[in-house]
């Protein structure tokens, strides 16, 4: 018989704090994305933070959730974060049950969830909830072409001109910045920072606190192993991968800051997270994230930003550009911020 467990944030602390026995565990959720969410700045004792599914001893499915104060619109928020049920167990509605119990924890708050999975999207939409799809891309950078078909050996043909092309583009685009645009990498937002979010994201249908920002810059879900091949791997959210760093980048022509961008170096992959910049310097802003791509070593620059996809494919820096889904749950008492405008790291895209 499958039992369901609700674990709280002060049960969250007390496993890992003092090794608890209270049913969690690594099969559960990671040691780094459970320390992330009970230091998160809105939870307290009594918030709900995981749910696990076991069938006797068995862990057969789980999920996780987080609580956030939003600073526009004035509302609280809570996203699900990672939802995993044994595919044993798939006509058993363990995934179904997992998030009920999610979304009975929060009845005051807008539960959201952002780049979830189709099935994951059913069933919040059997709860409520309104789907949403975003067109997000991907450009290839770098590529090395496979030979299995007529139609390989044709692109591989073609690959040197290509390469030639995007060389001659590369080079443009870099000659583009203007002399006086200076960047600086930090590790926190300060005052200044935040004022510019604030100053830049009438667009944005949620802006977040600069406290909430800081959590996310402080406390990722994931560290960077460089022995992946000898990691200990317990369930299917591990925290361990092979490349990780968030690259946040301050923007400055002079003295004067015109962009904040947040970049999330994910093994071969680099995602743009957060995207400010004024009217001004845009494409300067979007020239430096070029630059930073190509000095990271990354093969593919995966962004939802629609300008930002616009200049990258016309000024052809990528070999080529893929259309990749992005799936946002919403409940529909949110209606009134329709069109939804994300950032790259709304709800847990930060992970």
């Amino acid at each position: 018989m499958i039992e369901y467990h609700q674990h709280t944030a002060k049960d969250v602390s007390a496993w890992l704090d003092k090794d608890v026995n209270n049913g969690l565990s690594e099969n559960i959720i990671s040691r780094t994305r459970a320390n992330a969410l009970a230091h998160c700045p809105c939870v307290k004792d009594e918030n709900v933070l995981v749910v696990s599914a076991k069938d006797g001893e068995k862990v057969v499915g789980f999920t996780a959730i987080f609580p956030e104060k939003l600073e526009r619109p004035d509302m609280w928020i809570a996203t699900g974060t990672t939802l995993w049920v044994n595919p044993d167990y798939a006509d058993e509605f363990v995934g179904y049950n997992l998030v009920q119990r999610l979304w009975q924890s929060y009845p005051e708050y807008a539960v959201i969830g952002s780049e979830v999975s189709p099935a994951a999207a059913v069933i919040d939409k059997l709860l409520g909830a309104v789907i949403l799809k975003y067109e997000r891309k991907a450009f290839v950078f770098r590529r090395s072409i496979e030979v299995h078909s007529l139609r390989n050996v044709a692109s591989l043909l073609l690959e040197p001109f290509r390469k030639c092309r995007q060389r001659k583009a590369i080079k443009q685009v870099l000659a583009s910045i203007p002399s006086n645009i200076r960047v600086r990498a930090c590790e926190t937002i300060d005052a200044e920072t935040y004022a510019f979010i604030q100053a830049h994201s009438s667009k944005d249908s949620f802006l977040r606190s600069r406290e909430m920002l800081n959590w996310i810059l402080r406390y990722p879900f994931s560290v960077e192993n460089p022995l992946m091949a000898r990691a200990k791997k317990s369930m299917q959210f591990s925290d361990q991968i092979v490349k990780f760093s968030n690259r946040f980048l301050h923007i400055y022509a002079d003295d004067a800051l015109v962009g904040v961008v947040l970049l999330a170096e994910r093994n071969s992959a680099m995602h743009v997270k957060m995207l400010y910049t004024d009217d001004a310097h845009q494409e300067a802003v979007y020239a430096i994230i070029v630059e930073t791509m190509l000095h990271s070593g990354a093969e593919q620059l995966y962004s939802l930003y629609p300008q930002l996809n616009a200049y990258l494919e016309s000024q052809q820096v990528a070999l080529r550009a893929n259309k990749a889904e992005l799936i946002f749950t919403y409940p529909k008492s949110l209606k009134s911020l329709i069109p939804f405008v994300l950032q790259g790291a709304d709800g847990d895209m930060f992970a």
